[in-house]
């Protein structure tokens, strides 16, 4: 029981804007017996004509073979008409190598409210007498990428989340500076799809299905207290009360310098770590576990 010929009968297209062409393609395939399987005339699609999911059309590349449909053509089952489908692959349909879809980024945006320290040119906001204000608040755009990722199984999910997950990017990536996109796992779960593959056509195909989400803070995913205290360091190192002119314990922070001792009366405090802040956050190198983030690439 096998394929005796094939022969490609004519077809159409059809198109509407906005949307993608469609072309069907159609052949017709002949059998030597009657007994012959669907499995056995399906491994032919790909063995003989060549076609698997996302096969490229001949005469437009960019519509890729993603439906398929086999029935019968005569009563006695030795006649079939195959129809292939070719179009252009919506997202999370476009197929890798290994079978499983390409992996998809969205680019998101809204606002949110953020502690406010500096004003628009940067310059720390206090009082009349210079100490910074405390409890403001400002409006931020908040800009985000999200990632649907796919992989092959388990251990794959596991590494990225080991290395990825609640850390910040080491490196410059998708156009900003080190430690400004901070890293969040936000799911997985299982897919099964059918083979249609040339190897083992009409087989399962299980893949994991991933979202993640990478937002972005322009001053940094660092820690950023002002550099007060109630004590200094005296010349020795030793610590010391700050006290008042009164002579008693003061009552308010007092700012102070790189060495640990108070500033002059007057002076405005600066961020802890000569204004570098903290960091609280590891680091991981983005670019080399998920690639730069876009939302057309190679042209497309």
């Amino acid at each position: 029981m096998a394929w005796v010929d094939y022969q490609r009968k004519p077809t159409g297209i059809s198109g509407k804007y906005g949307e993608s062409l469609r072309v069907p393609e159609k052949w017709q395939i002949r059998v030597d017996s009657p007994d012959t399987g669907k499995a056995e005339i399906l491994g032919g699609v790909s063995a003989t004509i060549g076609i698997t999911w996302g096969t490229p059309h001949w005469e437009f590349p960019a519509l890729l073979a993603q439906e398929f449909d086999l029935q019968p053509e005569t009563e006695d089952g030795m006649r079939w008409t195959l129809t292939v489908q070719y179009y252009v692959p919506p997202p999370g349909k476009e197929i890798t190598e290994n079978g499983i879809p390409k992996d998809v980024w969205e680019r998101n945006g809204g606002t949110t409210s953020v502690p406010a320290f500096t004003d628009v040119d940067g310059e720390t906001i206090t009082n009349a007498a210079g100490d910074p204000l405390e409890g403001l608040e400002k409006e931020r755009e908040e800009t985000s990428w999200s990632l649907t990722k796919y992989y092959e199984d388990e251990a794959s999910l596991d590494e990225d989340i080991d290395a990825a997950a609640g850390k910040v990017n080491s490196a410059e990536w998708a156009g900003q500076d080190a430690k400004t996109w901070k890293c969040y796992f936000k799911g997985a779960k299982k897919q099964s799809i059918s083979k249609l593959d040339g190897d083992d056509d009409g087989g399962m195909l299980d893949f994991i299905e991933s979202r993640w989400e990478f937002r972005f803070d322009p001053e940094t995913w660092k820690t950023m207290p002002w550099d007060v205290g109630f004590m200094e360091l005296s010349g020795s190192g030793e610590k010391k009360v700050i006290t008042g002119t009164d002579g008693k314990a003061v009552k308010q922070p007092v700012a102070l310098n790189s060495d640990g001792t108070k500033k002059a009366p007057g002076e405005k405090p600066v961020v802890i770590n000569a204004g570098d802040g903290a960091d609280l956050y590891e680091t991981a190198d983005f670019d080399e576990i998920f690639g730069p983030p876009e939302l057309l690439s190679d042209g497309s």
